[in-house]
């Protein structure tokens, strides 16, 4: 293990948190103009997360790794606190 994976891992994501933070708002904004707008959203946001799912997993070149390898869990705690903190910030 290296410092520059733990970095690397984190970095990643950290920028996979804000794009998925940003598609979760993005998902909210379209679907405040439709009738039933919470089933919608939900909906919308379930299958948008989902396939945000398969794509951070293609494209996170630490796949090989345990998911309890330390740089896995370094980046999903990076991944988690981003995301937790943008969520709780932004909804304030």
């Amino acid at each position: 293990m290296k410092n520059k994976d733990f970095l690397l891992s984190i970095v990643l994501n950290v920028f996979l948190a804000y794009l998925w933070i940003f598609l979760i708002y993005l998902i909210f904004d379209f679907v405040k103009l439709k009738d039933n707008a919470l089933l919608f959203g939900i909906v919308l946001a379930s299958i948008g997360t989902l396939l945000f799912a398969e794509v951070i997993r293609r494209v996170n070149p630490f796949i090989k790794y345990k998911i309890t390898h330390p740089i896995k869990v370094a980046g999903f705690i990076s991944f988690a606190f981003i995301a937790v903190v943008n969520l709780y910030w932004i909804s304030f």
